[in-house]
């Protein structure tokens, strides 16, 4: 029986390097440099950060590989693709609920990680404003809590980056998504490297390159290995269906090979950066690494409100951390309003107020989660820490072992490889890799961390 084509990506990325920025920066975010800091402070440092990157090139890499050249072969958005895919292959189309359960990840993840993209952007104007002078540690707890206790400050933000979202969204890929993340990483990269000078110079750089990199294997347990595979996943984007969508873009003469490879050298390297530009200024102003999600919001702005044009350092600072919650953002939405654009025919800028709409009513419940709603609790996790460890510790697991699942035994080797493409290299060993060493690595740590 054919198989219908109807609903298949038509347009394509303009050049191979809209498509590596797009992808880059769906793939760089807060996780990079909000989440990692915190991580590796709350894990040991060093310890966490090799357990982290093993964990990006032993699945991370081959999982992006897998996801790209899936998107490529089926052609369809994340929603749709196993189930098309699946289809192609003879199977049974019920494979199609791993793009819903992914899918569904993808909108939990967004619905929080805009609240907390939000704040980022109200800090950038708190900055600009010259808040920071002279701030003390109680200060800076102070306005933290004067964000995250108020519903309104927090919605505002919310919804403001949501309507930008939806601005975005609403274009076609090239003059969307494309056209703003290829001017949108440059500057990151450029505020990213201005930082960590900055770091060396004000910080204590040895301390921080120390902690790092000098690893205390006797803080590693099951919860800190958990933490770093997830850390990966989130960190690179992996089982949230970004690659899956943007490899539907992707012409057939692209290496998937090397743009996975170069995806996760870039975002890596940002993670270990955002680290440098974060750890020399903690450990040279006398704090603690281990504080968790509020560590560059507190830490940050003391640091910043302790220097001479502190104010307009601290603005760059948390305009990197929008722009990486703002691409990230894009690249997560993209999947759900190509999904409406194409099998309801709806107009992109419909598609996309739908999307973000829905985003940003779900997302009222993480700005509530440390206001009105601030009893509510899950397990002793208010609701958008919640979010945060469903997400991490359930969803993206999950996702990542059933699309090595389904790529290594329900695909057949053959198609599988064709759909990489001829002049791939290494493409036994990285099939090899998805059947048999993530499903089995996933596993293992997935079903430890209750065990334990």
């Amino acid at each position: 029986m054919a198989v219908s084509t109807k609903h298949e990506m038509t347009n394509h990325w303009k050049s191979k390097t809209g498509f590596l920025f797009a992808a880059v920066g769906g793939a760089i975010g807060l996780g990079n440099i909000w989440r990692f800091p915190f991580e590796a402070g709350q894990n040991g440092g060093a310890a966490f950060v090799i357990i982290y990157v093993a964990f990006v090139i032993i699945i991370g890499f081959p999982l992006l590989s897998a996801e790209t050249m899936l998107g490529r072969y089926g052609k369809q958005g994340a929603i749709t693709n196993f189930g098309h895919v699946a289809s192609m292959e003879g199977k049974s189309k019920n494979w199609k609920y791993i793009g819903w359960f992914i899918a569904s990840s993808s909108f939990i993840l967004c619905s929080y990680y805009s609240v907390i993209a939000g704040t980022t952007g109200a800090y950038a104007v708190e900055a600009i404003m010259g808040n920071f002078a002279g701030i003390t540690p109680d200060g800076a707890v102070e306005l933290y809590a004067s964000y995250s206790e108020s519903p309104l400050k927090l919605t505002f933000w919310h919804g403001l980056f949501m309507a930008a979202c939806a601005i975005v969204l609403s274009r076609q890929l090239n003059d969307g998504i494309e056209k703003l993340t290829s001017l949108a990483m440059p500057i990151f990269f450029c505020l990213l490297f201005a930082l960590i000078i900055m770091a060396a110079v004000i910080g204590d750089f040895g301390a921080g390159v120390s902690f790092l990199f000098s690893p205390d294997f006797s803080k590693v347990d099951i919860g800190v290995v958990v933490s770093a595979l997830g850390q990966a996943f989130f960190s690179i984007g992996v089982a949230l269906g970004i690659m899956l969508t943007f490899g539907a873009y992707l012409p057939d003469d692209t290496s998937i090979v090397k743009s996975a490879f170069i995806i996760c050298i870039a975002d890596t390297l940002v993670a270990v950066f955002a680290g440098l530009s974060i750890f020399p200024i903690v450990f040279g102003f006398d704090m603690v690494p281990n504080m968790g999600p509020a560590l560059v919001f507190n830490t940050m702005t003391v640091a910043f409100g302790q220097i001479e044009y502190g104010g307009i350092i601290g603005a760059g600072f948390f305009i990197l951390l929008a722009i990486a919650g703002f691409t990230t953002l894009l690249a997560l939405m993209e999947q759900m309003v190509s999904y409406l654009n194409k099998f309801y025919d709806m107009k992109r800028s419909k598609a996309a107020s739908m999307v973000t709409g829905a985003v940003f009513t779900v997302g009222l419940l993480s700005v509530f989660s440390t206001n009105i709603l601030s009893d509510v609790t899950i397990d002793g996790k208010n609701l958008m820490d919640s979010f945060d460890w469903w997400i991490n510790k359930v969803g993206l697991p999950l996702g990542g072992l059933m699309t090595a699942m389904f790529v290594g035994w329900v695909l057949k080797k053959e198609n599988v490889l064709k759909a990489f493409g001829e002049n791939e290299s290494h493409l036994e060993l990285i099939y090899t890799v998805i059947k048999y060493l993530c499903p089995i690595a996933i596993l293992v740590v997935f079903i430890s961390q209750f065990i334990n």
